[in-house]
């Protein structure tokens, strides 16, 4: 090769490096360290979690349970990889006669941007019936960031009072199955501080009345 070859040669490889130092640097997108709306990495690593909702007992009431109920669950998912998030919840839980409340551990797959799987195990350490031995569980399936359709499998001790003729304190255990929805982000968000006004204003009510 000739002095002039390589001196265009030469000439082109700068030309060449010179035109791609213009080129705007990929940008290399790094997760949120926390998130209000719900996403796996690598979006966000930490998700808060502002949980409310309401269930049905499937089999109906019995021994004294509630037809009905309300929950509130607030807590984290930490991301450890872009379908997988570990955490853990608060939750508090009212019945028709009963206010419980307890930590939880939660597991979620994530199926997309959007889309999850919530399966979670708690046990309630605060309430009027409930004694320590129960354990609440829970299935939930997300198809979008902020709403859910869930059942929650349960085995609870319950204390009861048996009169023959006297009465006297006992312990029942037993099974049941709840179904119902939950909503996140600014929909539990404001369905929890909402129910918390109201259930407040309702027990100043019922310490008046008495």
């Amino acid at each position: 090769m000739s002095e002039t070859s390589l001196r265009q040669l030469a000439i082109m490889l700068g030309l060449t490096v010179a035109a791609c130092s213009l080129l705007p640097a990929q940008r290399v997108e790094s997760p949120n360290p926390t998130c209000f709306r719900a996403r796996p990495l690598p979006w966000c690593r930490v998700v808060l979690l502002t949980n409310a909702g309401g269930y049905f007992n499937l089999a109906g009431p019995m021994n004294g349970e509630s037809r009905v109920r309300a929950i509130v669950d607030w807590g984290v998912i930490v991301n450890t990889s872009p379908r997988d998030g570990f955490g853990a919840s608060w939750f508090v839980k009212l019945d028709q006669d009963d206010l419980s409340a307890g930590p939880v551990l939660r597991y979620r797959r994530w199926f997309s941007s959007h889309r999850s799987l919530d399966l979670a195990v708690g046990a309630p350490i605060t309430g009027n019936e409930l004694r320590p031995g129960s354990i609440l569980a829970m299935i939930k399936y997300n198809p979008e960031h902020w709403a859910g359709v869930a059942l929650r499998p349960e085995y609870v001790r319950r204390a009861t009072f048996t009169c023959n003729p006297t009465c006297a304190p006992r312990t029942v255990a037993a099974g049941h199955m709840y179904a119902g929805v939950e909503v996140g982000w600014y929909p539990g968000l404001t369905l929890s501080i909402g129910g918390g006004v109201l259930v407040g204003l309702l027990l100043i009510a019922l310490a008046g009345a008495d």
